[in-house]
């Protein structure tokens, strides 16, 4: 049985970058249906293993890889967030994004551009179409 990790942080932890209302839908609503999801599919399993009927196992096997995988998705996100820090570089990162990138602005228009076109974000885009 897959259990909700405790949220590390308050709601309101990590405003003004993701509101109170935002990280709450993602925990009370969207993570718990996928650790919901997760716990009554693999009843479903267990079940099918039991009484030796796998006729829908490729549905069952689908559901199990996309309710869990939601679930594990939201658990590293909730994991990699948090409290807001500075976000000034120090002198000795900021001399150097400045050697290699002639400025700080520079480095931030490059990054932002780079993170337009990486690969995973297309194929998703992709492979998603209009669902979100």
């Amino acid at each position: 049985m897959v259990k909700m990790i405790p949220l590390p942080y308050n709601l309101n932890a990590l405003e003004p970058y993701y509101s109170k209302e935002t990280l709450d839908i993602h925990y009370h609503i969207l993570y718990k249906g996928y650790v919901d999801n997760t716990n009554k599919t693999e009843e479903k399993l267990a079940k099918a293993r039991l009484e030796n009927n796998f006729e829908g196992i490729k549905c069952l096997e689908r559901d199990l890889s996309f309710y869990g995988s939601g679930a594990i998705l939201h658990e590293l996100f909730f994991m990699n967030m948090g409290i807001p820090i500075p976000t000034t570089p120090s002198n000795q990162l900021l001399e150097q994004i400045t050697k290699d990138f002639g400025g700080f602005d520079k480095f931030q228009n490059q990054f932002i551009e780079a993170s337009k076109t990486v690969e995973a974000s297309r194929l998703v885009h992709t492979c998603l179409g209009s669902k979100f």
